[in-house]
């Protein structure tokens, strides 16, 4: 009987035991220091291991868009230099687009419809609106814009190629129809045409590119040319109120685009986006520049958007109540429109750096440039903390800047993920706490780029508490808006738990590693915890 006794009561002691070490675990983290409990902080070393990155995914397929389309160069000899175009489909706004008249005014029995139209083709451009902010004052008296987001020497000219895209864009991926398709950003994408009036056509982005003149034709009764006048084009942003947007207009071969476009009109390819997207698989908007500037361009896939447009002018005769000769009705100035839509694929070509970067540091670059992997907790030192009674109230990952190299177009945030067995994933506190407390923006000291900071609280405590048996890698590379964000904004519901390869900021920083030449701006891993006192 005492031996059963004892039995028993050493079974509830360490049931209230359990009991009393969960609750500590499950205690919030601000736990008042007394006589059962103490605090601390320690200072863990992390291995970091940089990471090239050969491409990203660089499709629109499943996203609808990228968040932005570069165009152009941008040499940093700290980073890769970027050579960034673009291809697209574009899609048919206007089924099978009318070119001439229908019917002779002379067969016509009703009197309103007694006219001839005559059509001209006046010009086709390519027309390419920029990433501006209108910084328009009620003391200004023209339209004011700003391009944003430009890296590199915006002054400097570059040349721009529109080329015939001869590789099909197909949604479905041809091994495997069953599947969606993707590419990537080093994708190759035949065709060799030049469709550019000019073949040296070279620009620099303005914000005073706000408008486009074109000279537009008068035909006689006839149909042939026996005027001119110039009509001045604009960026149709929807609000007749506001000031048009600033744009790039490439004119294209009028002979060309007649020939491959205009006199098909009427045919079975201009019928709807999918036959004609047969026909004609798209353009490249390519460059062979080497010094320049990177440049956003707004492919949303709308008319008032990036388009190919074909401007013509329609002269219109009409024979008038009781009369037989034609007299001139009146000109009508018109532009079918072909939107940069469907699938639209970023191209990025990286060049190797000229700086490596020094021993102490290694650099994060977007698009498809660079990353590196972090391994924390690292031997003996998870196992560790397991075997103590702490509660985790802070866990803070931080990587500071090599303020040496350059810092002019560094990423303004950063994006800290797991590399597990089953893919990459977002961290815990990215979901649990939101993207103010899990962190990974850039920090200003002296207004200055400092440092990038990752509250990882509740990860480590679910590592620590086992409830997270895989301490697998971290990543860190460029964050990448809206495809890294793992809570929507708009509804605070979990996005995505899974990390996608997109990447399309371009921007690179050079970090300081875990070596102990960089003291206390080496990376490191910081955790606060509460500890239940040995009383014994």
């Amino acid at each position: 009987m005492k031996k059963i006794f004892y039995a028993s009561l050493t079974f509830i002691s360490f049931i209230l035991m359990m009991s009393c070490e969960k609750d500590f675990r499950e205690i919030g983290g601000n736990v008042i220091s007394n006589n059962e409990f103490s605090t601390d902080k320690i200072t863990l070393e992390v291995e970091i291991t940089p990471m090239d990155i050969s491409s990203v995914r660089a499709d629109n397929i499943t996203i609808g868009a990228l968040g932005e389309y570069w165009f152009g160069v941008y040499n940093n000899s700290d980073y890769k230099s970027i050579n960034a175009s673009f291809v697209s489909q574009l899609s048919v706004a206007t089924p099978n687009p009318q070119t001439v008249d229908r019917k002779s005014a002379v067969d016509e029995e009703t009197q309103a419809r007694k006219i001839d139209s005559f059509f001209q083709l006046d010009r086709v451009i390519l027309k390419l609106p920029y990433t501006a902010t209108n910084i328009r004052t009620t003391a200004d008296n023209i339209p004011r814009f700003r391009l944003d987001s430009i890296l590199g020497d915006a002054t400097v000219k570059m040349p721009l190629s529109v080329v015939v895209n001869e590789t099909f864009l197909n949604t479905l991926d041809p091994n495997n129809p069953t599947e969606t398709n993707s590419f990537q950003s080093d994708a190759n994408y035949a065709g060799t045409e030049v469709l550019n009036e000019d073949l040296g056509f070279e620009f620099s982005p303005s914000p005073n590119d706000t408008m486009y003149v074109i000279t537009r034709s008068v035909s006689d009764v006839m149909g042939n040319v026996n005027g001119t006048y110039r009509d001045t084009i604009r960026l149709n942003n929807g609000n007749t109120n506001s000031a048009p947007n600033p744009f790039l207009a490439v004119p294209l071969d009028t002979d060309k685009m007649r020939a491959m476009f205009w006199d098909k009109f009427s045919g079975p390819e201009f019928e709807n986006s999918v036959t004609f997207n047969n026909f004609f698989k798209g353009i490249k908007v390519e460059t062979n520049a080497t010094a320049g500037s990177l440049i956003p361009f707004q492919l949303s896939g709308n008319t008032s958007s990036a388009a190919v447009e074909f401007y013509y002018t329609i002269t219109r005769y009409e024979i008038k109540e009781g009369e037989t000769a034609l007299s001139l009705k009146d000109t009508l100035a018109r532009a079918y429109t072909f939107p940069l839509d469907r699938v639209r694929n970023s191209k990025y070509s990286m060049s190797p750096i000229q700086n490596t970067p020094p021993s102490n540091s290694f650099n994060i670059q977007g698009t498809a440039g660079s990353m590196a992997r972090i391994n924390i907790l690292n031997g003996s030192e998870l196992q560790n903390l397991r075997n103590r009674n702490i509660l985790i109230n802070d866990a803070t990952l931080t990587f500071n800047i090599d303020a040496s190299r350059d810092t002019t177009s560094v990423p303004l945030q950063m994006l800290l993920f797991r590399q597990t067995s089953e893919g990459d994933q977002q961290i815990l506190d990215a979901i649990t706490e939101g993207p103010d407390l899990f962190g990974g923006r850039l920090q200003l000291e002296d207004s200055k780029p400092s440092s990038y900071s990752f509250g990882i609280t509740d990860y480590i405590s679910d590592l620590i508490s086992g409830e997270i048996t895989e301490n697998s890698p971290l990543g860190l590379r460029v964050f990448n808006t809206p495809t890294d964000l793992a809570i929507d904004p708009n509804t605070g519901t979990i996005r995505n738990l899974n990390i996608e390869t997109y990447n399309w900021n371009p921007r690179g920083v050079t970090i300081l590693n875990n070596s102990a030449t960089n003291g206390e701006k080496r990376a490191k891993l910081t955790i606060s915890f509460t500890e239940e006192k040995d009383n014994n």
